[in-house]
This record gives C-alpha cells, structure tokens and sequence, in this order.
C-alpha cells in the first residue's frame, strides 16, 4: 500500500512537538523517501489515514 501524493493546497498547519519511536520515524523517512514527499506530509498522511479508520469504526 503506498502512500498518494497530494499537491499543496490552502492548508493551515500548526508547529507541534512529538517523541516518535525510532523505528516508526525510520519506516515514515523510508516511505517519505520511496513515495518522494516530505517527512511532514508523510505524517500528516499516516495520521490522517488512521483517523479515518477510526471514525469508521465507531459510526
């Protein structure tokens, strides 16, 4: 399952820090590589995705 690659459009982002586990930040920079966008949007992407999933199964 690969990751979709979405322009930049008229987002707002808001400058937060995390502690991410060393292994999940390696994988993100290994995807963020092969799928060629920023580690960032590699993020936002995964976090978004797992939202979704969990909305889905709590409707």
């Amino acid at each position: 399952m690969g990751i979709a690659y979405h322009k930049k459009n008229n987002k707002t982002y808001i400058q937060y820090t995390v502690r991410i586990e060393e292994e999940i930040l390696e994988k993100i920079k290994k995807i963020s590589n092969i799928e060629d966008i920023s580690i960032n949007e590699a993020i936002n992407q995964s976090l978004q995705y797992a939202i979704d999933d969990y909305e889905f199964k709590i409707k």
